[in-house]
């Protein structure tokens, strides 16, 4: 089953979201926000990740950050992935922080990506020397 941020294959739920967006950091709050309840549910958190891109790319090229789910338990995996689902991003919207936090977030991200470059171009210049 599609989902629109995710899908359901057997007893699996994989979310992905995208760093344009949200940080590993936020996703993983969210799903710590309704662990308990989602364990209650017969369904294991099996972790979450960042995607590599591979090969070249601009400085910022945002990444998928995918989350994934195992429903441990007996009855329609179905029914209570979706339910799961749900409550992940019940827990993305209750924990997403307001827009001057999230903005500040983003000036702060975009300062490190810089500073990430001006690493790597240091690095390449030192290199050809």
């Amino acid at each position: 089953m599609k989902l629109p941020y995710g899908e359901i294959k057997d007893n699996m739920l994989i979310m992905k979201f995208s760093t344009a967006d949200f940080s590993i950091a936020s996703v993983l709050n969210a799903i710590k926000i309704h662990i308990d309840v989602i364990e209650n549910m017969g369904v294991t958190f099996l972790g979450a990740q960042t995607d590599i891109v591979a090969g070249p790319t601009p400085v910022f090229q945002p990444v998928p950050v995918i989350a994934q789910f195992e429903y441990v338990s007996k009855g329609s995996a179905k029914d209570t992935l979706e339910k799961v689902y749900k409550v992940v991003w019940q827990g993305i919207v209750a924990s997403f922080p307001d827009e001057t936090c999230w903005s500040d977030a983003k000036e702060s991200y975009a300062a490190f990506i810089t500073a990430q470059a001006d690493l790597l171009r240091a690095r390449v210049e030192a290199s050809k020397e």
